[in-house]
């Protein structure tokens, strides 16, 4: 039995759970998790694209600070300025999956805390996470040497495996197919407990009923779709 985390590190619904993830697996530390990088943003686009799609994503970030409790300033900083001078980042998705796929294949049984890795410098810290030296920073933290990853990365069996888990992740998630998800497998069932950023208490309501044998339905919430549009 394990939980099943669908989640993507440009998705700012999936950074806002993350707290939430945490709590889970603290008050279960008998439940594993498997995660699944998404596709999310599957066609590349720059902060000052994504400013110029959304005029009121500033706002978007704002709210979901409030919503959330995770910082979103230093993100703020570098949006504000991206196409006025400022770095102009691009988000896409492939190019994070491969780095995840290596990481868990170096410092396996980390998965979630990797993932979270990429998305708190993105969002908290404010920093180019398709940037190698970036990557190479996270890397780092669990003892991975820049030459053994990028070695990783470079590996087309491994590129092909990370195309493998986002197709997963795609197929699971189905017609709905929104950022983040999570799920509770057990005996070759899978049970749905939260769609898109739901709090802890309702989480864990979900995953309690489930745990018990009773199904709860499932949580629904502020979501991020394979549009790259977050929905408030």
């Amino acid at each position: 039995m394990n939980l099943l985390y669908l989640s993507d590190v440009f998705c700012p619904w999936c950074y806002g759970f993350g707290p939430v993830m945490q709590r889970i697996l603290a008050a279960h530390p008998d439940l594993s998790v498997r995660v699944l990088a998404g596709n999310l943003m599957d066609e590349p686009l720059t902060l000052s694209e994504m400013k110029e799609d959304h005029p009121s994503i500033r706002e978007f970030f704002i709210r979901l600070e409030k919503t959330t409790g995770q910082s979103v300033e230093a993100f703020l900083r570098v949006l504000d300025g991206a196409g006025s001078g400022g770095p102009d980042w691009r988000m896409y998705s492939p190019e994070t999956c491969v780095p995840l796929a290596a990481l868990k294949k170096l410092a396996p049984g980390h998965a979630l805390e990797q993932m979270e890795a990429f998305q708190h410098a993105f969002y908290a810290e404010g920093r180019d996470v398709l940037d190698p030296s970036v990557q190479h920073e996270i890397a780092a933290r669990w003892a991975v040497a820049a030459e053994d990853f990028d070695r990783e990365c470079s590996d087309a069996e491994l590129r092909e495996c990370a195309e493998r888990e986002s197709a997963e992740a795609v197929e699971i998630m189905g017609e709905f197919r929104l950022y983040p998800t999570l799920y509770l497998e057990r005996d070759g069932e899978r049970e749905l407990l939260a769609r898109g950023y739901a709090p802890w208490e309702t989480v864990s309501s979900k995953l309690e009923k489930a745990l018990s044998g009773v199904s709860g339905g499932f949580a629904e919430g502020a979501a991020c779709g394979l549009d790259g549009k977050c929905c408030s």
